[in-house]
């Protein structure tokens, strides 16, 4: 069966092509490599639809128009879930409407966080025991990491392997069997979806197949089910499919990456490609007023550096721990940012296997040592990036068998003879804050308590490396980072 007659049911009319073996041989097999990309520095979520090109009607919001010739075709695009603006009181004159529109407007975000009981299960294992993993050994730079963005990459890998390549995933998602895991990502992905004009929190993913290739239909079905994939399709050794992945990184993470896109190209040998991106950005409940912002010392490992510091001054609880104090800088209908400032004599790595830091990130709200007083913020206005090889990270967290073409099984996705193994896999990211706001984005080439009065004044200078945490409305890290250095 070719490609055509595997992908209609999925995704649309394909090209015909002969199907030829790879080149590559590996003791009497065909060796290809399977490119895993992923990342950006944004959350999403996609409805559980898939739109076919080929003549279906439906939502395409942020799909473009692909002609990249005969070899490149967006065979389907996954289709954005319905949500309406979030309405602007200031524009209504009769409160009754006003309302009318914001009950639309919160019926259709509490439809999709209405998630089951349980959907987030090892979701903050996973978290803890990945960003000590990827967060260390910077050498003073900046880092910045999204779990959920690398949590959907790793679980698409999940459906296109079996056995114990299967199992090392699942293992490190902390998922117990393949079904789990796809309820728990899609209950995710939907759970944290948010794009109402004011707030963004978009998850995307790609599948980029080989035209070349058979593929099993069941399996293509699962990734664009569970993770509502976009698929496309094309010749690996045509330049112009390079060009069009890029295009799609582009777009899903705003052209914030475009320095780390421009380096990605898909191997001429690959089998199939996975990214995941995750495109956030939300404004400041209490937005910081300019005529504050002042330039301060920042304390950077490498040396003093004079920079712009924003201020101000606001009741919030204060939370601290052995080695640490923390505020959380609420975000308009869209979580909140972290701020981790360790204290005199440690630094930001000391406190990445901290217990009551981890505590701290993966339920904040419930944390015990807190007070609700008057802090005098000062924080470094910031736009800090990084890229990530994932691939020593995953073999220190136990998934080793998809990288090595003697061990990797991949019988989920091709009925071919060849071997098949993870050649490529990154995640980049960016996050940026200013006096309105929070912007971050990531691709993987594989998210206020307190009543009364304040009675104590407390400050909290960022003059130092810390370490920020975007949090999403439901509780998820979506981004984890180290701050040495605030001017990038």
């Amino acid at each position: 069966m070719n490609n055509k007659d595997i992908l209609l049911d999925v995704i649309g009319d394909t090209d015909e092509k002969l199907i030829p073996e790879l080149t590559e041989k590996t003791k009497g097999k065909s060796v290809v490599k399977w490119a895993a990309l992923g990342g950006g520095l944004t959350a999403a979520a996609v409805a559980c639809a898939i739109f076919l090109l080929d003549g279906s009607n439906g939502k395409t919001p942020t799909i473009p128009s692909y002609t990249g010739g005969n070899n490149v075709r967006l065979l389907a695009a996954a289709v954005y879930p319905e949500m309406p603006d979030y309405p602007d009181e200031t524009a209504y004159t009769d409160l009754e409407e006003y309302e009318t529109v914001y009950d639309a407007w919160s019926d259709a975000r509490f439809a999709l966080r209405n998630q089951p009981e349980g959907y987030k299960d090892g979701f903050d294992s996973f978290f803890a025991d990945s960003t000590k993993i990827f967060l260390t050994n910077t050498d003073n730079k900046n880092k910045v990491y999204s779990p959920l963005s690398l949590y959907m990459a790793l679980g698409m890998s999940a459906e296109i392997t079996e056995g114990d390549t299967r199992r090392q995933i699942l293992d490190v998602l902390n998922q117990g069997d393949i079904e789990t895991l796809r309820s728990h990502s899609k209950s995710i992905w939907q759970a944290n979806y948010m794009d109402d004009g004011m707030a963004k929190c978009v998850l995307a993913t790609s599948l980029w197949t080989n035209d070349k290739l058979n593929y099993n239909r069941n399996t293509l079905n699962a990734v664009a089910d569970y993770y509502y994939s976009s698929v496309f399709t094309g010749s690996p050794t045509d330049s112009e499919y390079s060009k069009q992945l890029q295009k799609w990184l582009n777009e899903q993470t705003d052209g914030l990456l475009t320095d780390y896109v421009s380096e990605i190209e898909i191997d001429p040998e690959m089998v199939l490609t996975l990214a995941s991106t995750v495109n956030y950005c939300g404004k400041w409940n209490e937005k910081f007023n300019k005529e504050f912002t002042e330039k301060a010392i920042f304390h950077s490992p490498d040396g003093d550096i004079q920079w712009d510091f924003m201020n101000k001054e606001s009741g919030m609880m204060y939370r601290w721990g052995e080695k640490f104090t923390s505020i959380s800088l609420q975000l308009e209908n869209n979580g909140y940012m972290n701020l981790i400032l360790p204290d005199e004599g440690y630094s930001p790595y000391d406190l990445l296997n901290d217990e009551q830091v981890l505590k701290l990130m993966t339920n904040t709200r419930d944390y015990p040592d807190n007070k609700y007083v008057n802090v005098n913020i000062s924080v470094p206005k910031f736009d800090v990036s990084s890229s990530i090889d994932l691939k020593d990270g995953l073999e220190a967290l136990g998934i080793t068998d998809i990288f090595d073409a003697g061990k990797s099984d991949f019988t989920p996705l091709t009925d071919s003879s060849d071997i098949i193994y993870l050649n490529k896999a990154e995640q980049d990211s960016r996050v940026l804050i200013d006096e309105e706001g929070c912007r971050a984005t990531a691709l993987t080439v594989m998210q206020y308590d307190g009543a009364g009065e304040p009675e104590e004044n407390v400050d909290f200078v960022l003059d130092r490396p810390f370490i920020f945490e975007i949090v999403s409305a439901t509780g998820l890290p979506l981004f984890v980072g180290i701050v040495n250095n605030p001017v990038q």
